[in-house]
């Protein structure tokens, strides 16, 4: 498999530059799509790293019972009771909720979908709603956990879409090439996760493992960046949170709201930069908290060293850029 890393001043191109000329929204406003009685935690994790990453504004959409938690967690998340379970659909119809989750997607520059959904099946079909109305308005999307099984139903949905990234653990990415039709053996192949890209006409697979492989069927990363040794829950839902803040910066790069020196990024290669920046800091983030707590790592330990991590990666990088933007660093 030929693959090759990015460079960071690549990868730096696609992050705000803090000025004084910012607007609220201009570093991007993100939407975690999930969250159920049972897990509300999964959306948290999405929409906390977007914060603290940077974007301007985080926003969750969950179901009805998860919504006043999700809200406790924090002041700083926006939170919409929108989802619907089959217990109490009657609440609101498939109908209505697609307009009301519209009228949220219009202001979007990225969304992560499937943290949290669970297994109702009158949530998953508005949530498959959801993906054909982001796919309509051309927004950037991460589809993780649940939502791949819906991907794996109806390949449709994202098929040919090359703003979306999903993000399949081991047993989720054998599942999604099995529906896929693709043979055991090419599953386990070097060359499995282009494969899935191919067949699914170019969205990026970040396949998640020891190393994380990122393609998009014609281009492989490999991101090796050293992680703890921890595998506790939450942790993709940060690494969505971490994709979603990269697509959406990516979004508002394409707008031309900031221009960096050391050249342009084509705009189809954002996806798979959006992908591996996202990998590369999370996975540092992992490996700063098992450092800090050994054993007792949570994604919560993870989420704290998330801003940490960023810096550690893109600090200086950003501060070269600065001083050839303005003559000095601030």
């Amino acid at each position: 498999m030929s693959t090759h890393q990015p460079r960071l001043q690549t990868l730096a191109q696609l992050i705000p530059p803090l000025t004084y000329d910012l607007h609220k929204g201009d570093c991007g406003r993100v939407a975690a799509i999930g969250g159920c009685e049972e897990y509300t935690g999964a959306p948290y994790f999405v929409a906390s790293t977007a914060l603290r990453l940077g974007a301007d504004i985080a926003h969750v959409i969950c179901e009805k019972d998860a919504a006043s938690v999700i809200k406790g967690y924090s002041p700083d998340i926006i939170v919409y009771p929108y989802l619907r379970s089959t217990v109490n659909k009657q609440d609101m119809e498939l109908g209505e909720i697609s307009q009301r989750v519209g009228r949220v997607l219009d202001k979007m520059h990225a969304v992560s979908i499937g943290s949290g959904l669970g297994n109702d099946d009158n949530i998953r079909e508005s949530v498959g709603r959801v993906i054909v109305a982001a796919r309509e308005r051309g927004i950037p999307m991460v589809l993780d956990a649940d939502s791949l099984a819906l991907v794996g139903r109806d390949p449709d949905l994202v098929r040919g879409y090359q703003n979306a990234v999903l993000t399949p653990n081991a047993p989720e990415f054998a599942r999604l090439c099995d529906s896929l039709g693709i043979s055991k053996e090419d599953a386990e192949s070097e060359h499995a996760a282009q494969l899935v890209a191919e067949k699914l006409g170019g969205v990026t697979i970040v396949k998640k493992g020891k190393s994380d492989v990122i393609t998009n069927g014609k281009t492989t990363f490999v991101c090796e960046e050293l992680s703890g040794l921890r595998r506790c829950g939450g942790q993709g839902d940060i690494l969505s949170g971490a994709i979603a803040t990269f697509l959406a910066w990516g979004h508002k790069y394409k707008q031309g709201k900031w221009k960096h020196t050391g050249g342009e990024v084509d705009f189809a290669d954002i996806p798979m930069l959006a992908a591996y920046s996202a990998c590369l800091v999370a996975r540092h983030a992992s490996f700063l908290a098992f450092d800090e707590c050994g054993r007792a790592t949570q994604s919560t330990s993870i989420l704290d060293q998330v801003d940490i991590a960023f810096d550690n990666k893109f600090d200086e990088v950003l501060k070269a850029i600065a001083i050839m933007l303005n003559g000095s660093c601030p």
